[in-house]
């Protein structure tokens, strides 16, 4: 049996000299490892599909790319003919959406789900819905046009039992991605991860010491981008890794990135980073305004906080950056202020990592939110969800989807993106 994965993309020109996201090569290898006389594929490119001509599809996409993953769908399935599971955060947020070019739609944590499909086909020839039904994880296609549901999937516990994932890695490369844990232990408003994953489950420091000197000896590894939302919540894990590292001769062996949340920052922290082979951190700003980062992030967050990462990180010498958003419901011309004066005060030091126009994704309460204003709809433009201000050419303020029109207006915010982006220094790379 052949299966070919695609991830959905943005652009074409994303799609070489560069790695596929991991959730997808998690996938790949789960599959591969417990099922019989199956081969595994992964591409990002919509031409493989055809070249290929797999016996299952399986397409994962996030609400900005689902355009794309659409538009394949109903090719694949009018042309080729063969099943087509969809999953990824969009249908795990919007299941009862799922469009009829996909047969399955796989919500939430994918590869107990998927596995259980790829056996369902092998053992039928193919996808009988009464038997769906017994698959925890999925929605799919009932009588009458109904999106039927099965029960919830339980989360992968230990995360350990998951073989390192398929990747696609192009001979030279040296900058690595690197999942250390899943899900998120907070509830940012504009974010779907801890909902996507429900629970925040850290592989082990010894798994992931051996998938580094895996990496080391496969891809002569020495560069490391760490892709979790919360690399550093455990600290005693955070501390076995050192230990490991050292005892394994691996310290200084990487150069590491990562985001942390900023009241993780504390002195021992860093310097453990920094031990690990960590010559950067960043961490997500959002905000100068005190009031309005605990609005959006919750009771942990504060500015103060933000202010001690960017004064350790400099005592440490670790270089720092800060992704920050604009127009976040509630947010006022002195939350902008606030924004402002705090970048000035770090000017020099704090690099600007990203700088963006706060997005309703699904699966999150700013979604909810526009979708109580009528200024989106579950069969929107998905596209319009895309907005980075540093992309000149796909960034319309006119035309984007703006959450807070009845405090600050267009031509207000455009003023401050604008002062923005002409004082302080940009972050390329």
């Amino acid at each position: 049996m052949n299966v070919l994965l695609f991830i959905s993309s943005l652009k074409e020109e994303e799609l070489h000299n560069r790695q596929l996201p991991l959730g997808i090569g998690y996938l790949a290898s789960y599959v591969e490892k417990h099922s019989n006389n199956v081969k595994v594929r992964i591409t990002a490119d919509p031409k493989e599909v055809f070249r290929q001509r797999p016996d299952l599809l399986g397409i994962s996409s996030v609400s900005q790319c689902f355009n794309a993953a659409l538009e394949l769908g109903r090719q694949v399935k009018r042309k080729l003919g063969i099943p087509i599971i969809l999953g990824g955060y969009h249908i795990t947020s919007l299941p009862h959406r799922l469009d009829p070019c996909f047969d399955v739609g796989v919500i939430g944590e994918g590869e107990r789900p998927f596995l259980s499909l790829v056996r369902h086909l092998q053992a039928n020839g193919a996808l009988v819905p009464e038997e769906l039904k017994q698959i925890p994880g999925l929605c799919y296609h009932g009588k009458n046009g109904s999106v039927e549901r099965t029960a919830t999937a339980k989360p992968i516990t230990p995360i350990d039992e998951l073989p390192y994932p398929k990747r696609n890695i192009s001979p030279g490369a040296r900058n690595i991605f690197v999942f250390s844990s899943r899900g998120c232990i907070y509830r940012c408003k504009f974010c779907a991860s801890s909902r996507h994953w429900r629970a925040f489950r850290p592989h082990s420091a010894r798994y992931f010491v051996r998938e580094l000197k895996y990496l080391q000896e496969k891809y002569r590894a020495s560069s490391i981008h760490l892709l979790d939302d919360l690399f550093f919540a455990d600290r005693k894990r955070l501390r076995d890794i050192v230990t490991m590292m050292y005892r394994e001769n691996l310290c200084g062996r990487f150069r590491f990135d990562s985001f942390i949340s900023s009241n993780l920052a504390s002195r021992e922290t860093l310097l453990m980073a920094r031990q690990m082979g960590f010559t950067s951190i960043k961490f997500g700003g959002e905000t100068g305004s005190d009031r309005l980062l605990k609005e959006i992030k919750g009771p942990h967050a504060s500015v103060a906080h933000h202010q001690r990462c960017i004064d350790l990180c400099r005592e440490l010498g670790l270089d720092v950056r800060a992704s920050f958003i604009l127009g976040s419901p509630g947010e006022t011309e002195e939350d902008l202020d606030l924004t402002y004066s705090f970048l000035k005060k770090n000017k020099g030091v704090l690099k600007i990592h990203g700088f963006y126009l706060t997005m309703p994704i699904p699966g999150t309460p700013y979604w909810d939110l526009a979708m109580q204003k009528g200024l989106v709809s579950e069969d929107m433009d998905w596209s319009r969800l895309n907005i980075d201000y540093l992309k000149k050419d796909s960034f319309d303020l006119e035309k984007a989807i703006y959450l807070n029109e009845d405090k600050v207006s267009r031509a207000t915010l455009r003023h401050y993106f604008e002062t923005f982006r002409k004082e302080f220094e940009f972050f390329q790379g």
